[in-house]
This record gives C-alpha cells, sequence and structure tokens, in this order.
C-alpha cells in the first residue's frame, strides 16, 4: 500500500505546476495569436489509452499552458501567443507522462516489439517525440500489435 502511495505521489510530481515547459508558459487566459488543433490516440497492445481532459491546466496554479486538452477526446489546443513550431514531445511534457520509443505514457513496448507512429494515415519514422503539431494534424501512437493503419479522424466539429 505505501509503495503504491509513493509511486502515486511520484507521479503527481512529475506533472508541471505552472512553471514553464520547454519555453511554454502557462497564462492566466487562453491566447489567439496562434490557434490551432490536433487530434491524438494512444493504444496500449490494441486498446485505446485515455488522454485526460485539461491536459494543461494545473489544478491549483489556476493557468493554461498554451498546449492543453479541454475533454478527454483526443483533441489538443494550441492557443499560444507566439507563432512556433510545437511538438508532441512538448505536450508530453506538459502532460507529465513519458514519450519514447518504448513508452507512450503507461503503455509499453515488451520485447520484439515496437511503437507505430502514425501521422496522417502515414508512418513516422523519427522520435516520437518530433511529431509536428501543426492544423488538424492526426496522430496515432500504437504500442506493440497490431498497429494496423488508423482510420482518419474526422470529427473536427469547430475545431
Amino acid at each position: 500500500m505505501i509503495a503504491f502511495l509513493i509511486a502515486g505521489l511520484l507521479a503527481w510530481a512529475s506533472i508541471p505546476s505552472g512553471e514553464p515547459v520547454h519555453g511554454i508558459r502557462c497564462d492566466r487566459m487562453e491566447a489567439a495569436t496562434f490557434h490551432i488543433h490536433q487530434h491524438l490516440a494512444i493504444y496500449d497492445h490494441g486498446k485505446p489509452v485515455r488522454i485526460p481532459e485539461d491536459v494543461g491546466r494545473p489544478l491549483f496554479a489556476q493557468c493554461f499552458y498554451w498546449l492543453h486538452t479541454h475533454t478527454p477526446d483526443g483533441i489538443i489546443h494550441v492557443e499560444s501567443p507566439v507563432v512556433r513550431q510545437f511538438t508532441l514531445g512538448d505536450f508530453f511534457a506538459i502532460w507529465g507522462e513519458p514519450l519514447t520509443k518504448t513508452r507512450v505514457a503507461e503503455a509499453r513496448v515488451r520485447k520484439g516489439e515496437k511503437l507505430t507512429v502514425w501521422l496522417d494515415g502515414s508512418k513516422y519514422a523519427g522520435d516520437p517525440g518530433t511529431v509536428p503539431l501543426t492544423q488538424h494534424a492526426d496522430i496515432t501512437l500504437d504500442v506493440g500489435p497490431p498497429a494496423p493503419r488508423p482510420q482518419p479522424f474526422t470529427a473536427w466539429g469547430a475545431n
């Protein structure tokens, strides 16, 4: 029980609490100078991994990181006072979750398996942290088999 509590506290401690992350501030209000959206889906051996609502909105800091979520639908909101290239690694750093070739949040690559990264329906061969967050980028991270080509995300609505 104590080990479980310590693990939970360590995980909570890795979530940013308002300090800048990768040069990305946590401001009191969302900015509109640069406003785009992406969709992120994560699969752990075929099972979806939930991307929570309010990533990038620290509970006690009362601010919004320039990269954040509002709902648990996988839509990432980039609302920045500056125009610049953001990456999936920036989002994961703000989320406080790992993103490597062998680990995606709680999903872990097992021996003989791999992480397949899909960007707009095509395999992405680079480091997953370097995936660019562009307008309506459709990103799927598939840990382990089966890694089939994902269906395109089309539920952009007003995003």
